[in-house]
């Protein structure tokens, strides 16, 4: 996942990937270990916060981002053909 989300960072943002700017730049970076977070209801859906992003992941390989405020940015079906809210 680390690698997809960077290499279509790098290919659609025009925005270089420098880390130490996360918080003005606008890229999407990685998600961080110290930012997953359990989500309620979903046991098997995991949330990745950041700076203003949500990343739901379901256990089937399902993702989903939101900005904060809950519009869908991305959403894409796991290898089962399910959304993440599907599992």
């Amino acid at each position: 996942m680390v690698d997809a989300l960077n290499q279509v960072e790098d290919e659609l943002s025009s925005v270089p990937y420098d880390p130490s700017n996360w918080k003005t730049d606008g890229r999407l970076y990685p998600p961080q270990e110290d930012n997953k977070h359990l989500v309620l209801g979903h046991p098997l859906v995991t949330r990745y916060r950041s700076v203003a992003h949500n990343m739901f992941i379901g256990s089937n390989g399902a993702i989903e981002i939101q900005t904060i405020r809950g519009d869908v940015l991305l959403q894409k079906a796991g290898a089962d053909g399910r959304h993440v809210w599907q599992i």
